[in-house]
């Protein structure tokens, strides 16, 4: 006995061989596993493990709405001409005080994108023209397989959240201050980069769902037999499905594959607590594109003489454009233009109008609208109502009533400094300008102030004087 106690006690003293130490090291791996496991939710932080919460619970059906139109009237189709009058001087208003024209834009030195972190896969993708590589945690290409339900989405949000994705919400906010880039233009940028990740559909909205909340947007999904993407908006949004929840709309934007249709559909409850800016929509004009510019030959006629534009735009931005979703009017009229566009169009027409009354000067700026672009209804042209930004005006063969009103305030406010209101008319749109002088012809009072008739479309017309068909018939008047 003592013999074989003392074997004993000596084999407890032997290293122990390979395959033992082995066995011990998978023993503790599996117990390691299981308790990593069952803390899983130990590497979300807290904002993840509330909004967890509320994904899991039961969701509640919404009704999406139809979307909202801004003027279901018809436009005017063929538009009339007043007869044109020689120019006539008049002490009526004074000489206008042409505004400081901007400095040609100086190229400002590009800022490189700082260094990717280094041992990851990277996304290239083009954005308008522009280069953009991402670097991004493998796991965050996670394909979504499940059958939809609250518990499937939840599950697959709580995978994102898991991986090191921080550094990359960073990367895309850094890319997106490096271009200039309001809301809108960082929103397309996360979901360009979501669509560089992932292969379907619903994995790349579920994706850009959880990218932007952590960039900081109020975004949600909601679902009936897809996935739908919505986001709340500071303007309201028009031609785009929504629903209505806790007070907020929150509108199926074309960042979906397709548009939400009218119907139920479910969502959570609560929000999480990154997530709560809504869209904004204003300076569009920010994006610094890069690209060649386009050139446009503009004409028209004055008091016998002939007055010949060429203006520079940056093509690229009318592919950008076209991915906005519709705003309502004073959107358009408040955007302005690049300011490569923005130079080239007030360095020459500024001539026109230095050195004349502030009634003649209008009436150049309103000839020059009304007369150097071809008229064409936004459904004849593009089967559809599309408010153009004026650069859009400016590329686009045909304009109508609202794309030539919002050009013309621009360039009225722009050069002369003169007040100009929007009048939004059934079916029409067109603007008035509040003289220093008194001019006579038709005008709207509005805020104090009289504000004179200048119809962009009404062709040959002059301050003061209305479309006929639009004669008696009141405005609403609006400010942008």
């Amino acid at each position: 006995m003592k013999k074989s106690a003392c074997l004993l006690l000596f084999a407890g003293l032997l290293p122990l061989t390979p395959l033992q130490a082995e066995s011990d090291a998978e023993s503790e791996y599996q117990q390691w596993l299981k308790k990593t496991q069952g803390e899983f939710q130990t590497y979300l932080d807290e904002n993840d493990k509330a909004f967890l919460t509320f994904l899991k619970r039961k969701w509640q059906p919404v009704d999406i709405r139809p979307a909202d139109q801004r003027d279901p009237q018809p436009k005017p189709s063929d538009l009339p001409q007043a007869p044109e009058q020689p120019a006539t001087p008049g002490p009526d208003t004074p000489v206008v005080s042409i505004r400081p024209l901007p400095q040609a834009p100086v190229p400002q030195p590009v800022t490189p994108p700082r260094p990717l972190p280094a041992g990851q896969p990277v996304a290239e993708f083009d954005f308008y023209g522009t280069h953009i590589r991402i670097s991004y945690p493998s796991a965050l290409i996670t394909r979504f397989r499940d059958q939809i339900s609250n518990q499937s989405i939840a599950a697959y949000w709580q995978q994102l959240a898991t991986t090191d994705h921080k550094a990359t919400v960073q990367q895309l906010q850094q890319q997106a201050e490096l271009l200039g880039l309001n809301d809108w233009g960082t929103a397309l940028l996360f979901d360009r980069f979501a669509r560089s990740l992932q292969s379907d559909d619903t994995s790349r909205v579920l994706t850009s769902w959880f990218l932007l909340v952590k960039g900081g947007y109020d975004a949600r999904v909601a679902y009936n037999r897809r996935i739908y993407l919505l986001l709340t908006s500071d303007q309201p949004l028009f031609g785009v499905t929504y629903f209505t929840l806790s007070g907020k709309r929150y509108y199926a934007i074309n960042l979906n594959e397709r548009q939400a249709k009218p119907g139920k559909v479910y969502t959570y409850e609560g929000q999480h607590e990154e997530g709560a800016r809504p869209l904004d929509f204003s300076e569009p004009n920010r994006f610094a594109l890069s690209g060649d510019d386009e050139q446009r030959r503009l004409s028209f006629r004055y008091d016998g003489q002939q007055y010949d534009i060429s203006v520079a735009y940056p093509q690229r931005y009318v592919s950008y454009f076209s991915s906005y979703p519709q705003l309502s009017l004073p959107n358009y009229f408040r955007a302005g233009l690049p300011a490569v566009t923005a130079d080239s169009l007030l360095q020459q027409l500024a001539p026109v109008v230095r050195n004349q009354s502030e009634t003649e000067a209008v009436n150049r700026l309103l000839r020059f609208v009304q007369t150097a672009f071809a008229y064409k209804t936004d459904q004849d042209q593009f089967q559809e109502e599309n408010y153009l930004f004026p650069l859009e005006t400016l590329h686009y063969p045909y304009s109508d009533c609202e794309d030539r009103a919002a050009l013309f305030a621009w360039l009225t406010e722009s050069l002369l400094g003169l007040d100009v209101v929007i009048l939004d008319y059934p079916g029409h749109v067109a603007t008035a300008v509040a003289f220093d002088g008194e001019v006579s012809g038709d005008s709207w009072r509005y805020r104090g102030k009289r504000y004179v008739v200048a119809d962009p479309t009404y062709i040959n017309a002059s301050a003061g004087m209305t479309m006929p068909r639009y004669a008696g018939v009141k405005p609403a008047i609006a400010t942008f």
